[in-house]
């Protein structure tokens, strides 16, 4: 009976020890594995509004891009956010660089050069859809704007 308590106490010991030792094993694998990565705003990305038109945002990597809405064209420069700011929203600060006149979207025809806006990312569907919202939540946006391929030239 000596034998046996031994091996029971053994065993529970062992079994004591295991899984004592899985949640910091895996705590000590979330804390190793860091931050997930940001998704890539670079690309060109476009949606269409309801009275039917079109507009597209080309982000480069060297962080600069166009913008097409409607007839006006315009060159941008543009900080994205590689951490979220709330919630899975990516803050896009964007610098208007040069205006090539021609009303946007929104019936709008000003030369907007130099001027500053702050929006915030929210992607969906696997990265390849996103939506551009006025504040870090669902309340106040436009979109969703899809990924299109680059044309090769």
């Amino acid at each position: 009976m000596n034998t046996r308590r031994s091996r029971l106490s053994c065993h529970s010991a062992v079994l004591c020890a295991v899984l004592l030792a899985a949640p910091a094993a895996q705590a000590a694998r979330v804390e190793t594995a860091g931050p997930l990565a940001a998704p890539q705003i670079v690309g060109l990305w476009s949606w269409t509004d309801e009275s039917q038109c079109v507009e597209s945002y080309e982000y480069r990597s060297d962080g600069t891009g166009r913008v097409s809405s409607g007839s006006e064209q315009t060159d941008v420069s543009y900080v994205f956010s590689n951490v979220p700011v709330a919630d899975d929203f990516f803050e896009l600060n964007v610098t208007i660089r040069k205006n090539s006149g021609g009303k946007d979207c929104l019936g709008q025809n000003a030369d907007d050069r130099g001027e500053t806006y702050r929006v915030f990312v929210h992607f969906r569907q696997g990265e390849d859809s996103h939506l551009v919202c006025y504040r870090p939540d669902v309340t106040q946006c436009f979109g969703p704007l899809y990924r299109q391929a680059l044309p090769r030239f």
